[in-house]
């Protein structure tokens, strides 16, 4: 459960911050200024936290099996 939250809410914290950073959001190089604020970069990266260590559907899938007690 931890590795879904904490993929999901990488995802929304990074859509955030190129959400903030308006038209300098789209690049990978750092923002001026601040040498480890480059949100195009980790934009990309949290999209695939998601399939990292398993897919979040597949997470769901075994969850749902392990802990609810669902037929497969």
């Amino acid at each position: 459960m931890l590795k879904i939250w904490q993929s999901e809410l990488f995802q929304r914290i990074t859509e955030t911050m190129l959400d903030i950073a308006g038209a300098q959001g789209g690049l990978l190089d750092p923002i001026a200024g601040n040498h480890d604020l480059h949100p195009g970069g980790l934009f990309i990266q949290a999209r695939a936290s998601s399939i990292y260590g398993g897919t979040n559907e597949i997470q769901r899938n075994i969850l749902a099996r392990t802990v609810l007690d669902l037929p497969s």
